[in-house]
């Protein structure tokens, strides 16, 4: 489990750099969008807010794994934009 998050944040990394047009579909339906495919069904209920550049994620996950996965979901859905994790595991 804890190979498959380093994976994913290598994977954002790269992305970051290559992505730059990532941010021209609206970034609330991005995310939305990224979390929803993911194949993990605990990540559709996350709620996503956008103030400005920064993005909030909220909600509850059952695992931190879940609540990494969801960051850096949103992480590659538009890099230039500040991430705030609020997702409580419980």
């Amino acid at each position: 489990m804890r190979d498959q998050v380093i994976a994913m944040m290598k994977e954002s990394k790269s992305r970051r750099l290559v992505d730059g047009d990532s941010c021209d579909v609206p970034v609330v339906d991005a995310v939305r969008e990224r979390l929803a495919k993911s194949g993990h069904c605990g990540l559709r209920s996350i709620q996503v807010h956008v103030d400005n550049q920064s993005i909030l994620l909220s909600g509850n996950v059952s695992t931190y794994f879940l609540k990494q996965t969801a960051q850096e979901l949103a992480r590659t859905a538009c890099p230039d934009h500040e991430l705030k994790n609020s997702i409580v595991v419980v």
